[in-house]
């Protein structure tokens, strides 16, 4: 199905979607920190990872509901072939679906995009980023619709190298002849490693996200179009949640600072993906030479995931929340212990206070018998002496 034909009925499937739900014969899609926006959004909403997960996945039970049906890893057709991960996460309900896109870019970025990043109110302003610095010579972010921002916000792999090397020599794989030998030439691959292994600072991770049958889900599914599928990942023992996710996407972020030809995007994509297949059993179903983790064919730097490192570092930071959680429980038990031990004493009190004042009306009541008992005696008396008078 040609793209722009895949456009129109996506959004002949949200208005659908709509018109049913103003009919109330559809649910609203649940409304979720982090994880499912509102529907009626028109733009995904973008945060960095590390703010994304302490403060709307970490501490929100609801996410544990949310289970991740598919990971789809993509490779951009154009450019440097930027890479990003998509995760398909099913609502607690079962009815409904939301996309969310992760990458990894530079903490550099282009004046342009930070002042879009800067006024997009769905961003906190402790995430934008600051002055604008030299554009990252790693270049190909995801396409960011107007007003909106997408994780890969900086570039990831160079683009004055690789358009130096594309005009001072012939395309990669073009064949010249020297003194009679055959030499292939690919200055691409030398300009790229070039790139010096000490360029390191702060990764700019992030996560773009919204509910898919909507008009800020159909510009992610856009976005997703324009780049090629390089493999899935599904889960035939267990999927994980969004908040295990979150860990995940968390702890494989403060692995490793970003390079440019060493822990990039694509870096990242495999040490994420690598991990979902170690920890929760998943099954890739890839292409043949899909070429995941280069340039239009070149490997930056021999394929070096932290798969392992990131599986390691993920069942620590679970078994720290894990502890978390039960001392929550268990100081929240011990609140509900002493609740209930003072809904019982209270409880005690007042059957107390009852049986006092039952004792007390009883007491009155006896009381009040005893002084009509001598009302009467004492009247009998004065009849005795009237009758004994009259004798």
């Amino acid at each position: 199905m040609a793209p722009r034909m895949k456009t129109m009925f996506r959004q002949l499937l949200i208005l659908f979607q709509r018109f049913l739900r103003m009919l109330g014969m559809a649910p609203e899609p649940p409304v979720i920190e982090g994880v499912f926006p509102s529907c009626r959004l028109a733009l995904y909403e973008f945060m960095d990872i590390g703010p994304w997960y302490r403060n709307c996945i970490r501490n929100n039970p609801v996410t544990s509901d949310c289970l991740v049906a598919e990971v789809v890893w993509y490779k951009e057709r154009n450019g440097v072939q930027h890479e990003f991960l998509r995760f398909d996460i099913i609502s607690p309900d079962k009815e409904h679906t939301s996309i969310l896109l992760a990458d990894r870019s530079g903490s550099a970025h282009n004046q342009n995009k930070d002042a879009t990043r800067a006024t997009d109110t769905s961003v906190p302003t402790n995430m934008v980023a600051g002055p604008a610095t030299p554009q990252d010579p790693i270049a190909s972010p995801l396409t960011q619709p107007e007003g909106a921002t997408i994780g890969s916000t900086s570039p990831d792999v160079a683009d004055s190298a690789s358009s130096s090397a594309d005009e001072s020599s012939p395309p990669a794989g073009t064949v010249t002849k020297t003194n009679g030998k055959t030499r292939q030439l690919d200055r691409r691959s030398s300009g790229l490693s070039s790139i010096s292994h000490s360029l390191r600072r702060g990764a700019r991770d992030g996560v773009s996200f919204a509910v898919r049958n909507s008009k800020a889900g159909s510009q992610l599914e856009t976005e997703c179009g324009k780049a090629r599928r390089v493999c899935t990942l599904t889960f035939l023992e267990r999927r994980p949640s969004a908040n295990e996710l979150g860990t995940l996407l968390c702890v494989s972020s403060e692995l490793e600072p970003y390079t440019i030809n060493g822990t990039q995007c694509y870096w990242f994509c495999g040490t994420v993906f690598e991990a979902l297949k170690s920890i929760f059993g998943g099954v890739e179903h890839g292409i043949a030479n899909n070429r995941k983790g280069t340039t239009h064919g070149v490997r930056l730097v021999p394929s070096k995931h932290s798969g392992v490192e990131a599986k390691n570092s993920y069942e620590i930071a679970r078994a720290v929340l894990a502890q978390e959680i039960e001392q929550k429980r268990r100081a929240e038990r011990q609140r509900e212990e002493e609740r209930q031990r003072e809904r019982e004493e209270h409880r005690a009190a007042q059957e107390r206070a009852r049986a006092a004042e039952e004792e007390r009306q009883k007491a009155e009541e006896r009381a009040r018998a005893a002084e009509e008992a001598n009302a009467k005696l004492l009247q009998e008396l004065e009849a005795l002496r009237a009758r004994a008078g009259t004798s």
